[in-house]
């Protein structure tokens, strides 16, 4: 309905927001996936039910009158534990993909108390979990959702600061390995080496970013392997020859080859 009808779909997140008690059903149904996580308990019917409720959360984040209103309520605090729990069940990497989604509704829009927020609650912690172990679907939300906290000058200050050392060269080996992996399989997702790159470029502006990558730049992003991408999608070579300009003579540090 998102794609067909916007309007429709917006106009149901406001609908859902301001309908009497809405908001403590859907932070009833969220509650009760929790405890049945906890207890082990998850069957089919349990995801199928909570990907329903998560869809209807994800208008109210589409939905500029009550996006901030959904932060102010304090629901998506409650689908961390969702984001980063790891169950055996097949189904449930959709379920992390679609909690997930519904921080991402809210974050692409950049609205600096929403990244804020995102920021203070860990959501990049959070991201930097799901594209270290994740499924496809779920890295590439989580590289969107880091890029829109780059794009912040808080969320750039915050991932870049001394005291997040550890997050941020835990992004670094994270997007490496991922890098080494994509470049076995151009096919596999263009979109994730996109937003991987957009992220690398949006960190050379930052001196710690810039150094970071230096240190962490996997061999395939400069050394010609991902030319077979770069034809097929003119905005990842565009990216590439960037990034390739923004290294420069540290280059050599990076004991890499031009194309």
């Amino acid at each position: 309905i998102r794609e067909e009808n916007p309007r429709m779909y917006n106009d149901a997140g406001h609908m859902l927001y301001y309908s009497f008690g809405t908001m403590s059903i859907l932070l009833q149904e969220i509650l009760a996936f929790l405890r049945k996580m906890v207890e082990g308990s998850l069957k089919y019917r349990s995801i199928k039910r909570i990907a329903n409720v998560l869809t209807l959360i994800q208008s109210i984040a589409a939905n500029s009158a009550t996006r901030e209103k959904l932060i102010d309520s304090q629901v998506p605090i409650f689908l961390l534990p969702v984001i980063k729990f790891k169950s055996p069940l097949e189904d449930f990497d959709n379920i992390c993909a679609v909690a997930l989604s519904v921080i991402g509704i809210m974050c692409q829009a950049r609205e600096p108390k929403i990244i804020k927020w995102a920021v203070d609650n860990q959501i990049s912690e959070a991201c930097w979990s799901c594209t270290d172990t994740g499924n496809e679907l779920t890295r590439v939300i989580g590289m969107h959702i880091l890029e829109a906290i780059l794009r912040n000058e808080y969320g750039m200050s915050y991932i870049c600061s001394p005291m997040c050392d550890d997050l941020l060269t835990g992004m670094m080996k994270a997007w490496r390995e991922m890098i080494t992996i994509l470049a076995k399989n151009q096919d596999y997702s263009p979109r994730l080496v996109f937003h991987v790159l957009r992220c690398y470029m949006l960190l050379c502006v930052h001196d710690r970013g810039f150094s970071a990558v230096l240190s962490y730049l996997p061999d395939p992003m400069l050394d010609g392997t991902f030319i077979e991408s770069a034809e097929k999608f003119p905005i990842i070579g565009r990216l590439l020859d960037e990034l390739r300009m923004t290294i420069g003579g540290n280059v050599q540090q990076l004991q890499t080859h031009a194309f």
